[in-house]
């Protein structure tokens, strides 16, 4: 899924594994999608790199609306290491 903000396109990836980060990352983007998928600030986690968790019950309904992702590729994502590219 992709959202913008500022002129920007945020896309919202996950690994598959109930993580859940975005690109570009930072924790305003983060913020901005939690609240797009209607997720609570209580999934947020700070440490050791911020992310939300999906919640369980809503797992498949959404991934449907995030790009798949290695668990390798979420730490690089926010180690600011991961540097694909915005489809066109």
């Amino acid at each position: 899924m992709l959202t913008q903000l500022k002129g920007n396109v945020i896309r919202y990836l996950t690994d598959g594994k109930r993580h859940l980060v975005c690109f570009p990352y930072s924790k305003e983007n983060l913020h901005v999608m939690a609240k797009d998928l209607d997720i609570a600030k209580s999934w947020y986690h700070s440490k050791p790199y911020p992310h939300y968790d999906l919640p369980k019950r809503r797992k498949v309904e959404i991934e449907q609306k995030c790009e798949i992702v290695s668990s390798k590729d979420i730490v690089r994502i926010c180690k600011g290491e991961w540097h694909e590219s915005v489809p066109t």
